[in-house]
């Protein structure tokens, strides 16, 4: 049968009756046409509805997340280091701010059940994270908005659609949700080990002049209290304490023994520091000796006479000349009494190292060279304090603080609170101890730097009470090993000058080898002084290429330089006149920003080159401190700890998690 084509089946139907057929023809398209159309308009709503509500959970997660930033920041501005507190106190912000940020962008959510807080740490290879929810510390902040409930007269209700009846559904469910959290960090303290940071426990002009002289005896006092609490001995001879209560010899007050003599040996011998010979004497044994020096008998014809210094004369009965004669001469027992017990030799209190293994305890002659060192130190210095020619606990601390200041020559000095160094170590431990709490897998290294420079891997020094092995990992979320390795450091510790530059290039020679890569990363740099290292022939032609102080030091925007570092970099209040020095460590902190390396720099006491320390700051985008001269020891410890507090609260800003990041 042939097939008739629709055209020429439709040609046989009458003129009235396909009529009819367009119109059916016509509903059919428009019904299906308004369906699309409604579909594409629903689903517009949809869409925009969706992202809408994802623009405002990001922005909730942000703003949550961004509490918590502050609350931590707050807490280091304060110096609070117990943060459990703190972090619960920012979590109800956060789930307000959560609360807020949603409500007026038009939306709802249940802040106890829609905003959920966890911690987020990057894990060992760097790019990787663990998360864990519902337990602190929160560093993590997740929003979900939701228009799930059927009831549509409800706040969270499911989205209505215009044409939904065309097809069936009347509305529709959407939910959308954005994760916010705070980097962990990777932070290098570079601090400063040079000779200076014991200034503040000496008789120096500046010293005494700012806080006075009963300040520093003061100091001097509590340092050799600390050593005598540490009941530290030698060695090779644990019953031989070094730094007995009653003294070593003559030096035995704070004050000191006024010795006028110009002689060292005699002052030596005076001291009693090479010790005192056993006093023995023979006597009759019916006589015991008391007020009178010597005993006398007639017998056998003679008259005999005994000195308690030991001495026996005798003459004729009848008279004559007294001859010193023997005692075995005497017809009878002679008995030995001793006069005076005598003492040992004092040994000088510090043994010293070689190849960083301790001596042992001085022997007699060792002893007597250190001591009558100290002693022509005492005799010939100190006048303008009233302590020359003094020899006790002051001056002898003094003479070991400024005198035999290295680990190498005195080995228990980090026993002690030497200033402004402890100040230093009070700060670092403010540190540690906030880091370690805030619990957000921030890593911790420490670079320490005098002449040169060094990262500290450990802690193995002989006469340290503990063991630190960093086994390889310098940069480190036990912080509380980094504590210690430097609390058992001393002022000019390796060495005594002042290489700022060398510090920050070892810095970020740590950060690029250990730094992880999804850590912000930053330098901690701190020092009380000038810098006056640099490498040789350094100078204005040792400026990388392209070098421009215009582009680089433009920090208040006004198109030119605000530091130029050359041969007119001087002293003012600000550096020394080493702009050598200067410029090498500025060079090192451009290297280190231009690595993607925040420096943040703390500058203490009057001496400090705070021009360059805040310039480096305020090159990299880092934070800076400058801390005056203190009147007090303990002010100054309160100022670093609030410093270094600081910049422990320096957390990032909050970020979005992007994906599967």
């Amino acid at each position: 049968m042939k097939r008739l084509r629709f055209a020429d089946a439709l040609a046989q139907i009458p003129e009235h009756r396909r009529k009819g057929v367009f119109f059916v023809l016509a509903i059919i398209s428009l019904v299906a046409a308004m369906t699309f159309v409604g579909m594409s308009v629903d689903l517009g709503m949809i869409t925009l509805t969706r992202t809408r509500m994802q623009s405002a959970a990001d922005a909730a997660a942000l703003g949550a997340a961004q509490e918590i930033v502050v609350g931590v920041r707050a807490a280091g501005n304060q110096g609070v280091t117990e943060l459990s507190l703190v972090q619960a106190m920012a979590a109800q912000a956060a789930r307000d701010m959560a609360d807020s940020i949603v409500t007026l962008n038009g939306f709802y959510i249940d802040p106890a059940v829609d905003v959920q807080l966890g911690t987020r740490k990057l894990g060992a290879d760097g790019s990787t994270f663990v998360e864990t929810w519902n337990t602190p510390p929160y560093n993590m902040v997740k929003v979900t908005i939701r228009r799930t409930n059927a009831d549509l007269t409800a706040p969270d209700a499911k989205l209505p659609l215009i044409f939904a009846p065309v097809v069936g559904e009347r509305a529709q469910s959407i939910t959308t949700e954005a994760t916010a959290f705070i980097e962990s960090r990777d932070i290098v303290a570079v601090l400063d080990y040079s000779g200076s940071m014991a200034f503040d426990s000496l008789f120096r002009s500046d010293t005494v002049n700012r806080m006075g002289q009963s300040a520093v005896e003061d100091s001097l006092d509590e340092i050799w209290d600390a050593l005598v609490a540490s009941n530290v001995d030698f060695s090779n001879e644990p019953s031989a304490v070094k730094f007995p209560s009653t003294g070593l010899g003559l030096i035995n007050s704070y004050d000191g023994t006024y010795i006028s003599s110009s002689n060292t040996d005699t002052i030596f011998d005076e001291l009693q520091l090479g010790g005192t010979p056993a006093v023995v004497a023979n006597y009759w044994d019916n006589w015991t000796p008391g007020s009178n020096d010597s005993f006398s008998t007639t017998q056998d014809g003679w008259k005999w006479k005994k000195y308690s210094s030991g001495t026996l004369k005798r003459k004729p009965a009848s008279g004559g000349s007294w001859t010193t004669v023997s005692d075995e001469t005497f017809p009878g027992y002679f008995a030995s009494y001793e006069v005076s017990p005598g003492t040992p030799y004092v040994p000088f209190p510090q043994e010293g190292k070689s190849g960083g293994t301790r001596n042992g305890k001085p022997s007699a002659s060792e002893s007597e060279t250190r001591w009558k060192d100290y002693i022509s130190f005492a005799k010939n210095n100190l006048s303008s304090y009233g302590y020359q020619k003094k020899y006790g606990y002051r001056t002898l601390m003094h003479y070991l603080i400024d005198q035999r200041k290295s680990n190498n020559q005195s080995e228990d000095l980090w026993r002690a609170p030497v200033y402004p160094h402890h100040a230093m170590k009070e700060g670092m431990t403010m540190l540690s101890t906030f880091l370690d709490n805030l619990g957000y897998g921030d890593q911790l290294g420490l670079v320490t730097y005098a002449t040169d420079a060094r990262i500290e891997t450990g802690l193995w020094d002989d006469g340290a009470d503990v063991t630190v092995d960093l086994a390889g990992s310098h940069l480190t979320e036990d912080v509380l090993d980094i504590d210690t390795i430097q609390r058992h450091k001393q002022p000019g510790h390796y060495n005594q000058s002042t290489g700022i530059g060398y510090g920050i290039e070892k810095a970020r020679e740590l950060l690029d080898a250990q730094g992880r890569f999804g850590a912000q990363q930053a330098i901690l740099l701190m020092t009380d002084g000038q810098s006056n290292q640099y490498p040789g022939g350094w100078g204005t032609d040792s400026l990388p290429p392209g070098w421009d102080w215009n582009e680089i030091t433009d920090f208040d925007g006004d198109g030119a330089a605000d530091l130029v570092i050359d041969s007119s970099y001087t002293s003012g209040g600000n550096g020394d006149g080493n702009w050598r020095a200067a410029l090498h460590s500025f060079v090192r902190a451009k290297e280190a920003f231009d690595a993607g390396y925040v420096i943040h720099a703390i500058s203490m006491g009057d001496g400090a080159d705070t021009t360059l320390m805040s310039a480096i700051a305020n090159m990299s985008g880092g934070e800076y401190v400058h801390i005056p001269s203190g009147a007090t020891n303990a002010e100054m410890v309160t100022n670093l700890q609030a410093a270094f507090a600081v910049m422990a609260g320096q957390v990032p800003p909050s970020r979005l998690v992007i994906g599967d990041e």
